[in-house]
């Protein structure tokens, strides 16, 4: 469809879902468009931008809609955060934190991949059908995004859009230093955490793993063994009261949101999301997720620029790197084979393995030479 085309279905149209479009390669048809904007400061760090162009995933969006157009609930995929600024017309927006799935929503995740499925209405259905009957206690954050303010989502958190005018929007996903550890974790192979934490549903009230075994309003939609669909759901639920320990919280401050979200405060640790996955998981052998936003072995280059162009965020590269693609265990080995055949340690340069190749590293001439042997 020409512009043209779509300015004239805009004018004209009625439709209760109307066509909205999602433009991921605007600056490559158009790259002059670029020139007319920069990445809000706040936002300018990106890891992602360290790939290679064509193996970085989709990650900025030129966005027009007419009025009643909108984005219904989701979570930005590969956990990631965005940010998306407004320059003509009127969005109205609703957010909740991670754990708390929307009234009228319903999460849908698979025994076999964990991949997501997310039955929800359109915008324009939630705000007329469901939001009036939400308890103030339930209600999202929410606000009307006017021209020339820019909206951040932070990783994890659920979010709805509803075009209240004819809107052009630019919005970018990103990986910064807060969110790099949350990425890695959507990365790792295997399934069992994965959906969950896609969908926001592994943050929980400030309570320890045990704890949150025992609330059979949060687990047992997901894990009972007597379940016939090989499919695991969860809808949105009361919501749980704790203390006040906003500590926890990994993207906001939440004291300042309790009136409108009741008394819970929610965390989104990355301690506590990564007791979900699977331990014995082979990181090398195992399947890697079609879901996931970018290949295994583009995942270890990906790490591996990080950890050579970055020696000053090495310690966080590191933490990721453990979650994504386990490389304490795989470092562990080639200590192992150094010490046992008398070779020098592996230098600090050398301890994550490269991406390129069909091995998973070849951190070292040497030790390459004794698996050979």
């Amino acid at each position: 469809m020409k512009l043209k085309d779509y300015v004239s279905y805009m004018e004209l149209q009625h439709d209760e879902d109307p066509l909205y479009i999602f433009d991921d390669k605007f600056g490559e048809s158009a790259p002059t468009l670029l020139e007319d904007y920069s990445v809000p400061h706040l936002f300018q760090e990106d890891f992602f931008e360290i790939m290679d162009y064509d193996q970085r995933p989709a990650f900025r969006w030129l966005i027009i809609g007419p009025e009643r157009s909108g984005a219904s609930w989701h979570v930005d995929p590969g956990l990631t955060s965005a940010w998306n600024t407004l320059l003509c017309g009127r969005k109205r927006w609703a957010m909740y934190p991670p754990g708390r799935v929307p009234g009228g929503v319903t999460v849908h995740v698979s025994d076999e991949d964990g991949d997501v499925d997310i039955e929800t209405p359109t915008s324009l259905q939630w705000w007329l059908d469901i939001y009036p009957n939400l308890a103030e206690h339930e209600k999202p954050l929410e606000c009307t995004q006017l021209p020339g303010e820019t909206i951040f989502v932070p990783s994890g958190w659920w979010h709805c859009v509803l075009n209240l005018d004819m809107t052009i929007a630019v919005t970018q996903n990103f990986v910064n230093q807060s969110n790099f550890k949350h990425v890695c974790l959507d990365m790792a192979p295997g399934y069992c955490h994965k959906g969950v934490c896609r969908a926001g549903l592994l943050a929980a009230p400030d309570k320890s793993i045990r704890d949150i075994e025992n609330l059979p309003s949060i687990t047992s939609r997901w894990n009972h063994s007597d379940m016939a669909r090989k499919e695991k759901r969860l809808k949105s639920s009361e919501p749980i009261r704790t203390s006040n320990n906003a500590n926890q919280c990994s993207a906001f401050e939440f004291s300042d949101v309790h009136e409108n979200l009741g008394d819970q405060v929610f965390s989104y640790d990355i301690d506590f999301l990564s007791q979900f996955l699977e331990k014995e998981k082979d990181h090398y052998s195992s399947v890697w997720s079609p879901t996931n936003s970018i290949g295994q072995r583009e995942a270890r280059e990906w790490l591996r620029r990080l950890w050579v162009l970055k020696p000053e965020l090495r310690e966080l590269i590191w933490k990721g790197a453990c979650l994504a693609i386990n490389v304490d265990k795989w470092y562990s080995c080639l200590e192992e084979i150094s010490a046992c055949h008398s070779l020098p340690p592996p230098s600090e340069d050398e301890k994550l393995p490269v991406g390129t190749g069909s091995n998973p590293g070849q951190p070292k001439e040497n030790a390459l030479l004794i698996l050979k042997a």
